[in-house]
């Protein structure tokens, strides 16, 4: 989180330096996994864009999605995943200091993933006297993405003002997990690998900019 926060403040000081115009965002999407034993929901995000120029932009974004998982024989257990990408991309905008700006999007970066079992299921082993324990490893992620941005509010800049957004993209991610069962009276444990997990989803939002 320390380099998060240092290349933020780096973006910044870039913007202040040369007077381009960066843009704040916050948003809230609907994220939907493209694996069936994997639950959706809403995928609360930022964003910290620098403009290159008028038409490029580099941009810092994390999301937070959090979604229940059914359980699988082959897969994870029930319980509850969680994804938290933290990624840069490059930003081509269109009709930039227009009312209306499309873009594209794409980039990467890395998935601070956890994974915790539901508490029924541990009790479950418990009571039979196992400990059974389940994790996920964090890993890269890449996105590709467009959306477009309009300006409630124009400033003396192209990318400065205030923007509503709306976004559609695609994020990519692979992990592995692995699992032990541990006998509680002999403590003899058996473990194994879960390769392979797809952590594919889609993100369709809305939110909010501020461009200075």
């Amino acid at each position: 989180m320390k380099k998060i926060g240092a290349l933020c403040f780096m973006v910044l000081s870039l913007s202040m330096a040369s007077g381009a115009a960066i843009r704040l965002g916050i948003s809230s999407s609907y994220a939907k996994h493209l694996e069936s034993n994997f639950g959706n929901g809403l995928a609360p995000g930022f964003s910290l864009a620098y403009d290159v120029t008028p038409m490029f932009a580099v941009e810092v974004r994390g999301a937070l999605f959090a979604s229940t998982v059914t359980g699988s024989t082959t897969s994870l257990s029930q319980g509850k995943m969680t994804m938290v990408p933290v990624e840069i991309a490059v930003v081509a905008r269109f009709g930039a200091g227009k009312k209306l700006v499309p873009y594209a999007v794409v980039g990467g970066g890395y998935g601070l993933h956890s994974f915790k079992l539901d508490s029924q299921i541990v009790n479950d082993w418990s009571n039979l006297g196992l400990t059974l324990s389940e994790s996920i490893k964090k890993g890269a992620t890449i996105l590709i993405g467009a959306g477009l941005d309009y300006a409630l509010k124009t400033g003396p800049k192209p990318g400065q003002g205030i923007f509503l957004n709306f976004e559609a993209r695609y994020l990519m991610g692979k992990t592995d997990g692995s699992w032990s069962l541990t006998d509680n009276a002999s403590q003899e444990k058996a473990t194994g690998v879960l390769g392979g997990l797809k952590l594919d989803s889609l993100l369709i939002g809305l939110g909010v900019k501020y461009g200075f």
